[in-house]
């Protein structure tokens, strides 16, 4: 792994594959047993529960006959024993159906300490309408594959807590009929308002928009040994990782400058976009790169767009006539990327087509060859870029593809799906590497698929619906070119830089209301991120004082 300034900060996402190979593992190797696990699993669950002091109203547990259900009857013994009004109903497929082993230890367990249960029966729960019970979903675990059947007995157990009203909903490990492994919005009988998972984070839990069924998701530690995390990367890598953003904030290309330091030490950005009517992207692009850290930041626009300029133009930001009327001149780009020291060049914002072409396309290689730049290609920019960089070998450590979903097709013919899935993200990162590019799927959790085989795919999950709001992927592909200008990668720019945008957008948020950020608001609070560090290590050191 050759790029500069790349740390792989963060874990695996633990795939369906994968947490069963821990499960196997931790007993085959490390000698815990199952029933262990699901002990400290329904033990944790319920702990976690009765420390948010519950109101004093009815648990409904819905417990299916395999070891998620058996995890269910064990915090529904937790929560009898500390006094709490438990429900519980047993269900599977048909009452013949095959029951775990462990499942029918619980059953025992439960029987013993004179703890009743029943099994689900259709119209069971009407009768705690108006009651606001708590549900409890422990129905079906990260095994399940494939869909319900509306006739089944889980689908209709699950379909008909969902009409009841209630205080709150908690999945164990994943909503009962969730594909673990897909990001993909599904459909499924009882969304979550909260879900407690085992060990870790699970792709479902982050990608979105299959995290939305979720709800809040609490991770638990039930006793997996690092060692048998470890060991099952021998049998299966998982896809995806989940970045670490503090360490991401932490690791600051500005940092080392001197006191003496020149614009050029900081960077300079050309951003190349706009078109007629459609000429804030640009700015806003570039205002990002400035706040971020950037030295200099200029901009070429299209003469049409540069003709319909309104308003005022914020004095940090020059303009430079690298087009001729709406065509972007090779020779006056090469010039201009030699002479004006430029490290790093943005293409696309505010673009209807895309302004490269065969020929500034290979200026632009030659200046990623030669100074070490870094290319971000953005909105219209993305456009047909298969085709183009068809017959062109590109350094995937410092080119960048930014495609929101509507643009992910426009990629080119063979972009007919979308990296949610664990052959969309495969897919993803072959054609990252055949392009030689970083790809990078945004959304509301940015996948992000390297085209260096030996670097994984990452999910970013910073970001607040803040960011759902025009100028967003502006600002983040100004701030991804500033690291750029610093010499960071092309991976290190996306993971660290849309960290940066998410907690700018928080801070935003914090002070004006989530739904009233705007673009320019969180470029505006770009420079305070690095105070949120201070802020939680001033908490960590109070945390201490308080022990």
């Amino acid at each position: 792994m050759t790029e500069k300034h790349l740390r792989i900060i963060g874990d695996y996402l633990w795939d369906r594959s994968f947490a069963q190979t821990i499960d196997r593992l931790t007993t085959a190797q490390f000698y815990i047993s199952p029933d262990v696990l699901m002990e400290n699993a329904g033990r944790a669950v319920a702990r976690f529960i009765l420390d948010s002091d519950p109101e004093d109203v009815p648990f409904i547990i819905l417990a299916g006959y395999g070891n998620n259900g058996g995890d269910a009857l064990v915090v529904a013994r937790c929560l009898a024993e500390a006094g709490c009004d438990v429900h519980i109903f047993t269900v599977g497929k048909k009452d013949s159906a095959k029951k775990s082993d462990l499942f029918n230890k619980q059953c025992k367990i439960l029987g013993a300490c004179g703890i009743p249960f029943s099994a689900y029966k259709p119209g069971c729960l009407r009768r705690f309408e108006g009651e606001d019970p708590v549900v409890i979903d422990g129905v079906c675990g990260i095994g399940f594959t494939g869909t319900f059947d509306e006739d089944d007995l889980p689908f209709v157990a699950l379909s008909e807590a969902a009409v009841v009203e209630s205080s709150g909903v908690f999945a164990i490990d994943i909503p009962s009929g969730m594909d673990v492994d897909s990001g993909e919005s599904q459909d499924i009988p009882l969304e979550a308002d909260m879900t407690f998972t085992f060990g870790h984070y699970k792709p479902a839990q982050i990608l979105s928009p299959a995290r939305d069924h979720c709800g809040v998701v609490i991770p638990l530690d039930i006793g997996f040994p690092r060692s048998a995390q470890d060991a099952a990367l021998g049998v299966h890598r998982p896809l995806l990782v989940l970045p670490e953003a503090e360490e991401l904030i932490a690791d600051d290309p500005w940092k080392p400058l001197a006191r003496s330091a020149h614009k050029f030490d900081r960077g300079h950005v050309l951003v190349i976009g706009g078109s007629s009517g459609k000429t804030g992207a640009p700015i806003l692009t570039a205002m990002a790169a400035l706040r971020s850290g950037a030295g200099w930041v200029t901009i070429a626009m299209p003469q049409s767009a540069h003709d319909s300029l309104r308003g005022d133009v914020p004095p940090e930001i020059v303009f430079e006539p690298l087009f001729d009327g709406d065509r972007l001149n090779p020779i006056k780009l090469e010039n201009f990327l030699e002479n004006r020291k430029v490290k790093a060049v943005v293409a696309g914002p505010g673009c209807t087509s895309n302004p490269l072409d065969v020929e500034t396309l290979a200026v632009l290689n030659d200046f990623v060859d030669e100074k070490e730049g870094l290319v971000v290609l953005d909105a219209g920019a993305t456009q047909s870029i298969s085709t183009l960089l068809a017959d062109t070998e590109t350094d995937p450590e410092r080119w960048i593809a930014l495609p929101h979903p509507g643009e992910w097709r426009k990629l080119g013919p063979e972009f007919d799906f979308v990296p949610l899935t664990p052959s969309g993200i495969k897919k993803g990162l072959q054609l990252a590497e055949k392009l030689g590019v970083v790809l990078t799927f945004k959304n509301a959790a940015p996948v992000v698929m390297s085209g260096n085989p030996k670097v994984p795919a990452f999910v970013l999950d910073e970001g607040t619906k803040a960011l759902a709001r025009a100028g967003s992927g502006d600002v983040l592909a100004g701030i991804v070119g500033a690291h750029g200008a610093m010499g960071v990668g092309a991976v290190q720019s996306i993971l660290r830089g849309y960290t940066v945008l998410a907690w700018a957008a928080e801070i935003a948020a914090d002070d004006m209301g989530e739904d009233a950020v705007l673009a320019t608001d969180i470029i505006n609070y770009i420079g305070n991120v690095p105070d949120l560090l201070s802020e939680d290590e001033d908490d960590d050191e109070g945390d201490e004082d308080d022990d």
